[in-house]
């Protein structure tokens, strides 16, 4: 029944593209046969042709079936125009795939049309719903979290051998174990960015006002990014209810003698702005709130520290206020760019470095590691930077394998475990999450060499 239906359809496509020409045939060849046309056949023939263009051969009387064939005819050529033009487009795809780094890019978020344009011309494949086989990598970034899972389910036998990249803000990446699977979040990429482009130089009070996805990801990250010293004291005040974070994160405990303070009603006195080193405001993900509290700060405290304000147009609020009083972060450039989104040189460095553990003491090779323990070696990547700074201002190899050594404590703190002289990771229980000045002789040995390893790796973006 399909082949019969199928035959049927092409049959009807061919038809209708041809009955224009007969029709003209029909009209045409009486005429000029009467006309003592010298080829009258050939004649009609041209004349016929020329409809598919829109044209009526002059001095032949009009009727409304040569009007009707005619508009059949030039909607049969825009048919074939369009056809061509997307045989064309499909060619154009089918040479981008010959490329190793060929991206096809799906989605309707409002990032989407950013990051196909930062990828090179010759890599980058913007889709629709058609699934396009064959490319090195897929992106999916759809402006809800369910749409981009939908679309992987839907197309998974096609996706499921290939390097994939899905957006979600609400889903841990933590629980995606495939490692062919990359999972990326907006506001994950600009709390890193936001620690690498403004880090704490010296024991700092910070103030966040606003405590959603933006606001939770600028403590997660700044918990484990901002790390200059053992002895440091790092104080972080919450305005925005965190009953939902410290429901997630227990051991927050763990993070002395830094502290958070929590204030969950969200209340704050602008005059108490003043006492504070640093005022990050970040409730709103469109920033226009965000900049009516900045702008009401501004106006009713003597702020003399800086103010942070997300704001993903960040040029028009410069504009407006100066850059000397306000510092924007979170603009699309900084959040969902082709080399942001992709992170290859995080993760290429998360790679190396986790190598260099398993080639010397064993282990889990980098394929078969599980999704906490790879994003582990991330976490470590990312405070790289720090670590480099740190190392060009005299600070000793000992120190910063300490302070490595805190921020992999506190990565395991923020997922919940606990110290227990005896590892098990299903109770997600390990011996070393201790001081150390605790630690055996040869574990910090391993910390120390694991620093030096990387010291040949450029500056982690």
């Amino acid at each position: 029944m399909k082949k019969f239906l199928h035959m049927l359809n092409k049959s009807l496509s061919i038809s209708y593209k041809i009955f224009p020409f007969f029709v003209g045939m029909y009209c045409y060849y009486p005429v000029f046969v009467d006309e003592a046309h010298s080829f009258p056949f050939l004649d009609a023939v041209y004349a016929s042709i020329m409809l598919y263009s829109g044209s009526i051969e002059s001095g032949v009387e009009v009727n409304g079936l040569l009007q009707l064939v005619r508009f059949l005819a030039l909607a049969t050529t825009l048919n074939i125009v369009i056809n061509a033009l997307d045989k064309m487009n499909d060619v154009i795809i089918r040479l981008k795939l010959f490329n190793p780094k060929a991206t096809v890019v799906y989605g309707d978020s409002g990032y989407v049309e950013y990051i196909f344009e930062s990828i090179p011309p010759g890599q980058r494949i913007r889709a629709g719903e058609k699934m396009i086989e064959g490319a090195a990598r897929y992106l999916l970034m759809f402006s809800e979290d369910n749409k981009s899972l939908e679309f992987y389910q839907k197309n998974y036998k096609s996706l499921k051998s290939k390097n994939v990249y899905i957006m979600l803000e609400n889903i841990s990446r933590q629980n995606i174990e495939n490692p062919l699977i990359t999972v990326f979040s907006i506001t994950e990429n600009c709390a890193r960015q936001y620690w690498k482009n403004y880090p704490v130089t010296s024991n700092e009070k910070i103030a966040i006002i606003g405590f959603g996805n933006i606001g939770k990801n600028i403590l997660f990250y700044g918990l484990q990014m901002n790390l200059i010293d053992p002895g440091q004291r790092l104080t972080y005040h919450i305005y925005g209810d965190g009953r939902d974070f410290r429901r997630e994160h227990t051991e927050l405990d763990q993070m002395r003698p830094d502290e958070v303070i929590f204030h969950d009603d969200g209340v704050y006195e602008f005059v108490e702005m003043a006492d504070f080193d640093r005022v990050i405001i970040c409730g709103s993900r469109e920033g226009s709130s965000n900049v009516e509290i900045a702008s009401k700060l501004l106006v009713a405290s003597p702020v003399s520290s800086q103010i942070y304000i997300y704001v993903p147009n960040g040029d028009i609020v410069t504009n407006l206020f100066g850059s000397n009083r306000l510092i924007c972060f979170g603009t699309t450039k900084e959040t969902a760019s082709c080399d942001i989104i992709f992170n290859e040189k995080t993760m290429a460095a998360a790679r190396r470095q986790h190598e260099f553990y398993y080639k010397k003491y064993g282990g889990t090779p980098w394929e078969k590691l599980d999704a906490f323990k790879r994003y582990s070696n991330v976490s470590s990547s990312d405070y790289r930077y720090m670590i480099n700074q740190l190392l060009d201002k005299g600070v000793s190899f000992e120190t910063v394998a300490e302070l490595e050594h805190i921020r992999w404590c506190r990565y395991h703190y923020l997922h919940n475990w606990k110290y227990g002289p005896v590892t098990n990771a299903k109770k997600r229980i390990h011996n070393c999450l201790i001081p150390f000045s605790e630690l055996s002789e040869a574990e910090k040995i391993k910390d120390i060499e694991a620093i030096k390893s990387t010291m040949e790796d450029e500056t982690i973006t």
